[in-house]
């Protein structure tokens, strides 16, 4: 008769180091699941993440605001590019959008 011995450490350590490469398994599907989905925020998708702004209003699908507990300034949200303009003069900040909204429109059309 032959036996077989099982080392049960062994196994139970194997068993916890699978379920360890599968939590991190899905965490990393998890992370990337969010980062999709931010590829695609616009600007009404920001306003509930920036609850230290008073107040800001959406321009083209720009996240804009007023800075006014420290510089004053205008500052807009780019979600194509994910970076921020910044004015002095709310007019100056929206004709600059306005103009990178044409070269963009132009560059789709063409």
């Amino acid at each position: 008769m032959k036996s077989i011995s099982i080392n049960q450490t062994k196994t139970a350590n194997q068993s916890q180091s699978a379920l360890n490469d599968l939590e991190i398994w899905l965490t990393l599907v998890e992370i990337d699941l969010v980062i999709q989905e931010i590829e695609y925020f616009t600007g009404d998708d920001w306003l509930p993440l920036c609850d230290d702004i008073d107040s800001g209003e959406i321009y083209h699908n720009w996240f804009i605001w007023q800075d006014r507990e420290v510089s004053q300034e205008w500052e807009a949200y780019d979600h194509v590019t994910n970076q921020r303009i910044i004015y002095s003069n709310l007019t100056q900040l929206k004709s600059r959008i306005d103009a990178i909204e044409n070269h963009r429109n132009l560059q789709i059309n063409n």
